[in-house]
C-alpha cells in the first residue's frame, strides 16, 4: 500500500515530518497564521528534547457552529421534552480529524429538508399533555402567547429572545391562529423556532454592540452554549443559563468552578469516552474494519466484542480521575470468553499473555493493520499522529512505489522482511524510518490483534507460503521524541511514551480539537498551554479538561 492511498494521513498533527527526515512546519492551520518556528530539529541522534512552545495569541476567530445530528437530537429534546430520532439524518462528512470540528458542517438541500421534516413531526406528534407543559400558563389559550413564545425562543436560542425575535415568531402564531385550531399558532411557532438558524447553530459572535470590533468577547450565554456542549454535547442546563443571566461565566475567577460543576456529571463523562475512542480513530471500527475470514478466522464474530472491549477499558482508565500514564500502561481486562479465546486462537500464541495499555488494544491493533497482515506501516503512522502529533508529509509530486511491488519481486519470509526491503528503496527509506520502526514493536499482535511468537507469511498474490512459521522480531527504534530508545514490545513502547512531554502536549492539543472543534494555530495558545501544564502537574484528565476549557481562549474572539 502506498502512502498516497492512506487518506488520513494528511490529518493535523504537531509538527510535519518531511521525508528528508527532518522537521517541517508544526502549524497545519495555515489560515490562523500560525509559523510553528518554535519546533526545534532533532539532534544528531535522531532525539527530540521537549521545547516549551512560544506564547502565542489567546483569541480565536469568531464564528458559528453547526449542530452535530447528536446535539441536534438532544437540543430538540430540550426544548420540546421528548426525545427525536436523528439515526436517519444526513452526517457529518468525515473531515480525518474529529466529527464536531466547526468548519465541518454545511447545510445541503437533504439536510435542510430533514430539519424541517424532524420539526414538523416532532411538534405535531406532541399530545395535548405535552403541549399543555411547554405553555407557562398551562392553557392552550392565546391568551398566553406572550410568555410561551418567550420561553420556547429563549430556551431554543439559549439566550434571551430580543423584540425581534417575538414579533417574528408572533406573526407565525397570529398567522396559524387564522385556521381556527388552538393548538396549532403553538405548533407552528415552536416548529419556526426549530428550524431558525439562531436554533441550529451556536454562535461566537459577540453582543451586537460588538459587530464593529476587531477583538471583542463572548456572551455569557455564548460561553454557557460553547461549555455545554463542547464538555456534555447537548445544550446548557438552567444551573448553566442561571449563571450566564448573572454575568458570572465570564468571570476567570468564577469560571473554573462552573467547569469543575458540569465535569462532574454523567453527560461529561460519556463526552471524554466519545473524544478518547475519536482520538483513537476507533468511532469507525465496527462499519469500516474487515478481515479476510480465511487468514483471520473467527474475527467477523468478535469485532463487537473487541469494540466493547476498548469501550471498558477506556471507561476504567479514561475516566476523569484517570491518568495519561493509565492510558498508555494499565493491564487491559478480559471480559468476554470468546474473545479472550480469539486472541488466544494462534497457535503459537502464549495462554498467560498479559495485554497492557491502548497499544495492545484489539480495536487498536487491527484499525491499523490490512485485511490479511500487520502494517508497520500504518501502526508507525497512528503513533505518530494521533499520539505524539507529528504529521509525516511527502515531496510534492512524489508518488513512493506501492509496498506490493514488492512482494510480489522478493516473495517475503515475514511481514517484517518485506517492509525492510521497501523501505531500503531510496524514494522510501526516510518516511519508513520513521513509521516503520516503531510499527514493528508491535509485530507480535497480528492483524486482527492476536498475539504471536511466530508469522506464517501469507499474502493474496503468493499461491502458497514461501517458509514455516518464522520467528517474530518486535525490536525497534523510536526516533524524533524526548522518550528515544531500542524498545522491543507494546508494553515497552506504551510505558516510554507514557513519559513523553510531547505527548502530554499532543493530548492537549487532541484535546483541544475535539473540545473547540477547531485545529489550534499555534503550539503555544493558552488551551494548550494550560492543558499540557496541567498533564505535567498531575497526569489528570480532569484537570486536563478544566485547565483548556477555563483557558482565555473560552472567552476572547477576533474578527478577520
Amino acid at each position: 500500500m502506498s502512502f498516497r492511498s492512506l487518506g488520513w494521513i494528511c490529518g493535523l498533527g504537531l509538527w510535519a515530518l518531511a521525508c528528508t527526515g527532518q522537521l517541517g512546519d508544526p502549524s497545519l492551520d495555515t489560515a490562523s497564521g500560525g509559523t510553528g518556528s518554535d519546533v526545534p530539529p532533532p539532534q544528531a541522534d535522531g532525539s527530540l528534547p521537549y521545547a516549551t512552545p512560544q506564547p502565542a495569541s489567546a483569541a480565536l476567530r469568531a464564528r458559528t457552529w453547526l449542530l452535530t445530528p447528536e446535539e441536534y437530537g438532544r437540543s430538540v429534546q430540550s426544548v420540546l421534552g421528548v426525545p427525536v430520532d436523528v439515526s436517519d439524518m444526513e452526517p457529518v462528512p468525515d473531515n480525518g480529524v474529529y466529527p464536531n470540528m466547526s468548519t465541518s458542517g454545511l447545510v445541503r438541500v437533504t439536510l435542510a429538508e430533514q430539519y424541517g421534516a424532524k420539526a414538523e413531526a416532532a411538534v405535531l406528534a406532541l399530545s395535548d399533555q405535552q403541549l399543555r407543559a411547554l405553555i407557562p400558563c398551562g392553557k392552550v389559550d392565546a391568551t398566553c402567547k406572550a410568555d410561551f413564545l418567550r420561553a420556547a425562543v429563549s430556551k431554543a436560542f439559549r439566550r434571551p429572545a430580543t423584540e425581534e425575535d417575538l414579533t417574528r415568531y408572533g406573526e407565525v402564531f397570529d398567522l396559524a391562529a387564522e385556521s381556527g385550531d388552538p393548538a396549532l399558532p403553538f405548533r407552528w411557532a415552536l416548529k419556526g423556532v426549530l428550524s431558525s438558524p439562531y436554533f441550529l447553530y451556536r454562535t461566537e459572535i459577540g453582543a451586537p454592540s460588538d459587530e464593529a470590533k476587531a477583538a471583542f468577547r463572548l456572551t455569557n450565554h455564548e460561553i454557557a452554549t460553547f461549555l455545554s456542549y463542547s464538555a456534555l454535547g447537548a445544550p446548557p442546563s438552567a444551573t448553566l443559563v442561571a449563571a450566564a443571566d448573572r454575568g458570572e461565566l465570564a468571570d476567570p475567577a468564577l469560571l473554573p468552578g462552573h467547569i469543575e460543576q458540569l465535569l462532574s456529571t454523567p453527560g461529561a463523562t460519556d463526552q471524554l469516552g466519545h473524544f478518547l475512542v475519536q482520538w483513537l480513530r476507533l468511532h469507525t471500527f465496527e462499519a469500516e474494519v474487515e478481515k479476510f475470514e480465511d487468514v483471520f478466522p473467527g474475527f467477523a464474530e468478535v469485532k463487537a466484542a473487541m469494540f466493547a472491549e476498548t469501550q471498558s477499558f477506556l471507561r476504567t482508565n479514561g475516566g476523569m480521575e484517570s491518568s495519561i500514564a493509565s492510558l498508555f500502561t494499565a493491564p487491559v481486562t478480559q471480559a468476554d470468553p470468546a474473545l479472550s479465546a480469539f486472541y488466544r486462537s494462534d497457535a503459537s500464541g502464549a495462554t498467560d499473555t498479559e495485554r497492557s495499555g491502548l497499544l495492545s488494544l484489539g480495536s487498536v491493533l487491527a484499525k491499523t493493520a490490512k485485511q490479511y497482515l500487520t502494517s508497520p506501516t500504518l501502526r508507525g503512522l497512528f503513533i505518530r499522529d494521533q499520539l505524539l502529533c507529528q504529521h509525516i508529509t511527502l515531496p510534492e509530486n512524489f508518488t513512493p512505489p506501492p509496498i506490493e511491488e514488492s512482494e510480489q519481486r522478493m516473495a517475503p519470509k515475514t511481514t517484517r522482511e518485506l517492509y525492510e526491503t521497501h523501505a531500503a528503496q531510496s524514494a522510501c527509506k526516510a518516511c519508513h524510518a520513521l513509521t516503520d520502526n516503531v510499527g514493528y514493536m508491535l509485530e507480535n499482535f497480528d492483524g486482527a490483534g492476536r498475539y504471536r511468537t511466530l508469522e506464517q507469511y501469507t499474502s493474496p498474490s503468493l499461491t502458497a507460503p514461501v517458509a514455516g512459521p518464522q520467528p517474530i522480531n518486535a525490536a525497534g527504534r523510536l526516533l524524533n521524541t524526548d522518550v528515544d530508545g531500542e524498545y522491543d514490545s507494546a508494553a515497552e513502547l506504551g510505558e516510554a511514551l507514557s513519559r513523553s512531554s510531547w505527548v502530554r502536549e499532543c493530548v492537549a492539543r487532541q484535546a483541544f480539537r475535539f473540545y473547540f472543534g477547531q485545529a489550534e494555530s499555534a503550539r503555544g495558545i493558552p488551551p494548550v498551554v494550560q492543558g499540557t501544564a496541567a498533564l505535567d502537574r498531575t497526569g489528570l484528565l480532569r484537570d486536563l479538561l478544566v485547565a483548556l476549557l477555563s483557558s482565555p481562549s473560552t472567552v476572547e474572539r477576533v474578527r478577520e
